[in-house]
């Protein structure tokens, strides 16, 4: 079987007798989504609410619109232009890209900036400003600390906004639960030290996939980080109304789109990445995994939560062959140093560490030690991935054949688009 799979910005292939292939998952589409463009699903979500109910909510009101930075592989400039003409009744229009500490000055978010710009132009509008969060340099005022100890420390720019339109992705989130508007927030607009105490949360267990205080299942309400990032986004709204626009997307494609209050819509939008994005499947011999393809491979740091949402679907003493571009490097140094120590310290060395970055090298570090060998081809030097207990692999399919020629029966996983994806263990 021939496989073609999102490789930075292009396509890897791979052929995988079909008899050794024990599943095959993408994000997936349902059969009424499938063909249906995303001028018809975004019409289809306004009407849902009302169309003749959006332009009001923002008339003559000072709007902070939060929308998600260029390292999320989702089509946002076509969501905000179907949005734009309903804050032509406002006073004024705060645009905050909510860049979640990652790298605010970037290319990519001053085209995003250039873009909004050009969109704007195009017709007659209130007055605006639009600003990418930058953590370390911008304003910010803290608001308090919540219940577990974070500081709430948001943008200065929110503060004169009276009502937030927020554009928000949602899919899986490795230790949040579910990517949604509430991050989009914190840290979205929040600083250095506010993402740092929220994510040291990660540290415990319960901290993973597919929980949320919102989530329809009692049993899937408990979600230290999640439940935190709620405290704190109450508290940076202070009773102010938000209304939202979610979706979830794939390479573009928009396959699902919610318009609503903030708890309403991102409740259904938890229900419909399960049904879209996740899978409960036995443990396979070995995983090829693939965060999508760029911009969700664009660096080892963003690229490494595919195979914390694929994890448990290899069976212990497994390997997994990790197909990730990198174009962009290993992503944050703290991150990289953490794991170059031995694995038997790292947890020892972090327990204690708020620095930004090291629980994701925590959480890492325990993955890896449950695995025989995780292989990585990717656009980083074999020294590098070694440095990080890892091993390079120069050549994909001839590791794929190395397996099965060790053992012919050998299942294999296949998972392409893995950073929206969460594996139950079926």
């Amino acid at each position: 079987m021939r496989l073609e799979i999102n490789f930075g910005r292009g396509q890897l292939a791979l052929e995988i007798p079909e008899q050794n292939i024990l599943a095959y998952r993408r994000p997936g589409f349902s059969a009424a989504d499938s063909t249906s463009s995303n001028q018809k699903i975004l019409l289809d979500a306004i009407n849902g609410f009302g169309i003749l109910r959006i332009s009001p909510i923002f008339a003559g009101r000072q709007v902070g619109v939060i929308i998600d930075d260029a390292t999320h592989s989702a089509p946002q400039m076509e969501l905000l232009a179907v949005m734009l003409p309903f804050l032509r009744s406002a006073r004024f229009v705060q645009f905050l890209l909510a860049t979640r500490g990652e790298e605010p000055n970037r290319a990519a978010n001053q085209q995003l900036i250039d873009v909004m710009q050009a969109m704007i132009a195009d017709f007659e509008f209130p007055d605006y400003e639009i600003h990418a969060n930058d953590p370390e340099k911008d304003e910010f005022v803290e608001i308090g600390r919540t219940a577990r100890g974070t500081p709430v420390q948001v943008n200065e720019r929110s503060a004169k906004c009276d009502i937030f339109l927020v554009i928000a992705d949602m899919q899986n989130h490795e230790f949040a639960g579910y990517t949604n508007p509430l991050q989009n927030f914190l840290p979205g607009i929040c600083s250095w030290e506010t993402r740092t105490r929220n994510e040291s949360l990660v540290r415990d267990d319960r901290a993973t996939f597919g929980t949320h205080p919102w989530h329809p299942d009692p049993k899937r309400r408990n979600s230290p980080v999640a439940d935190d990032l709620w405290e704190g986004v109450q508290m940076i709204l202070r009773r102010r109304p938000v209304l939202t626009l979610i979706f979830i997307s794939s390479r573009g494609q928009l396959q699902w789109a919610k318009i609503g209050a903030l708890i309403e819509a991102t409740s259904a939008g938890i229900q419909k990445v399960d049904e879209l994005m996740s899978f409960a499947l036995p443990p396979a011999d070995y995983l090829i995994v693939s965060p999508g393809g760029y911009p969700d491979d664009e660096s080892f740091y963003i690229a490494q939560r595919a195979l914390e949402l694929t994890k448990n679907a290899i069976a212990p003493n497994g390997e997994i062959l990790f197909l990730a571009h990198c174009e962009n490097g290993i992503g944050p140094q703290h991150f990289y140093e953490a794991l170059t120590k031995p694995l038997s310290e790292i947890s020892k060395r972090i327990e204690n560490d708020c620095t930004l970055d090291a629980h994701k090298a925590y959480k890492f570090a325990q993955t890896i030690q449950q695995l025989r060998a995780i292989h990585v081809h990717s656009n980083l030097s074999n020294e590098v991935i070694e440095r990080i207990h890892l091993h390079p692999c120069a050549t994909p399919q001839a590791l794929a054949n190395q397996w099965l020629a060790k053992n012919p029966q050998a299942k294999i996983s296949v998972f392409d688009g893995a950073g929206k994806l969460a594996i139950y263990t079926g």
